[in-house]
C-alpha cells in the first residue's frame, strides 16, 4: 500500500521524488538546488545549473557535495558540513539518475 501511495506521490509533485528507503529529493528552484533528504534526517543540498539556451538544468558534478550543517536554517543555502563519504555520493548519484530521467525537459542527463 506505501509503495503505491508513493508511486503515486511521485506522479503528482514532478519536482519532488520520494524512495522507499525513507529518504527523498526535491527540486529547490528558488535556491538552484536538488535537496536530498536522506533516511536517517541528514540533508545535502546539490547545486544545479541552469542553461538559459536550452531551458534545462545540469546537476553540478564538480563540486563537493557535503551534508548540510544542521544549525543553517532549511531555508538558507548550505554547503558547510561534512563532505558526502564515497558510498554515499555513490548512492545520492544513483537517486539523482531516477530523479533526471523522469524530467528529461528539464535536466540534462548526468555526466
Amino acid at each position: 500500500m506505501l509503495d503505491l501511495v508513493r508511486r503515486i506521490y511521485n506522479t503528482i509533485f514532478r519536482s519532488a521524488h520520494r524512495f522507499s528507503d525513507g529518504s527523498g529529493l526535491y527540486h529547490l528552484i528558488r535556491y538552484d538546488i536538488i535537496r536530498y533528504y536522506s533516511g536517517d534526517r541528514r540533508v545535502a543540498d546539490i547545486p544545479i545549473i541552469y542553461n538559459p539556451a536550452t531551458g534545462s538544468s545540469r546537476i553540478d558534478s564538480e563540486v563537493i557535495w557535503k551534508w548540510r550543517d544542521p544549525g543553517v536554517p532549511l531555508d538558507d543555502w548550505s554547503n558547510s558540513g561534512p563532505e558526502l563519504s564515497d558510498a554515499e555520493k555513490r548512492e545520492v548519484y544513483q537517486k539523482l539518475c531516477l530523479f533526471v530521467a523522469e524530467q528529461p525537459r528539464r535536466f540534462d542527463p548526468l555526466r
